[in-house]
């Protein structure tokens, strides 16, 4: 089964989801009470409008909490498309289920508490899975529609060519799948993406002679022994030890250490 883009980890997608997913189930129910639920809501004594909002601040709850957590576990997990199904109906299911508190409430002594319960689900399930449905769809037509443009008008001037210190020609990779460089002794590491996974390729060669074309082809310096490619950086944290250290964004990847004299290049490409 096919993994997600890792473009559904990144921050501002979760943040589009946090947003449009409450503003539709607020709008979309105000407009068209689907099941009969302006009877629902109003709980047999009229508030309606109450309930709505605070089933609104569930789900915005809801998703605020799930989205943020897909967020920090996007090094450690990598979701197929089954899997990441499952997330969205797990997100509808706690709505419902957060939902059935206030509404078993209002119902109380009216309606048994699991009859509510099963109904706050099923109601929550049938509306939300329009804006999940729909925004999952349209991450991922932008996702393919990158790689479209990628595959229909490939550029020479995207791959970089590692040639070893004798000269001789060693790695062709796009600059747009390098992860990180890495100097060890006499050798450097090109850690980079091949069809989706990690690879590490050992160079025999210095960093210094391969500066000039790095940097022509956008990776920055972020400490003596590394460049990175801020595209795939997720954030900058600092240890324990006020260090300051890059998280990209592929599951696995150690995080790269960001000297104070590289911090201020490297934050002005994020």
């Amino acid at each position: 089964m096919k993994t997600i883009s890792r473009t559904f980890y990144k921050m501002p997608v979760n943040t589009m989801f946090i947003v449009l997913v409450p503003l539709f189930f607020f709008l979309f129910v105000l407009a068209y009470q689907p099941f009969n639920l302006d009877v629902f809501l109003g709980a047999g004594a009229g508030r309606y409008t109450l309930n709505l909002i605070i089933c609104t601040l569930i789900v915005l709850g809801v998703v605020s909490i799930s989205r943020m957590l897909l967020f920090i576990l996007r090094r450690s997990i990598d979701l197929n498309w089954t899997l990441y199904a499952i997330w969205c109906l797990g997100e509808a299911v706690l709505c419902g289920l957060f939902m059935s508190i206030p509404m078993g409430i209002g119902w109380a002594g009216v309606r048994p508490y699991f009859s509510v319960m099963s109904l706050c689900v099923l109601y929550m399930a049938g509306i939300l899975v329009f804006p999940l449905s729909i925004l999952s769809m349209a991450v991922q037509m932008y996702v393919l529609g990158k790689e479209t443009v990628r595959g229909v008008v490939p550029d020479e001037k995207t791959l970089i060519r590692f040639h070893d210190d004798q000269k001789r020609l060693k790695l062709v990779v796009s600059s747009e799948s390098v992860l990180y460089i890495e100097a060890e002794d006499n050798y450097v590491h090109v850690v980079h993406l091949d069809n989706g996974k990690v690879k590490d390729f050992n160079l025999r060669a210095s960093m210094r002679s391969l500066e000039e074309i790095l940097l022509r082809h956008g990776l920055v310096r972020c400490h003596r022994s590394y460049f990175i490619n801020a595209a795939h950086v997720g954030l900058l944290r600092k240890d324990a030890n006020g260090y300051a250290l890059a998280q990209l964004d592929h599951p696995g990847v150690k995080d790269i250490p960001v000297s104070k004299r590289y911090y201020e290049s490297v934050t002005s490409l994020l």
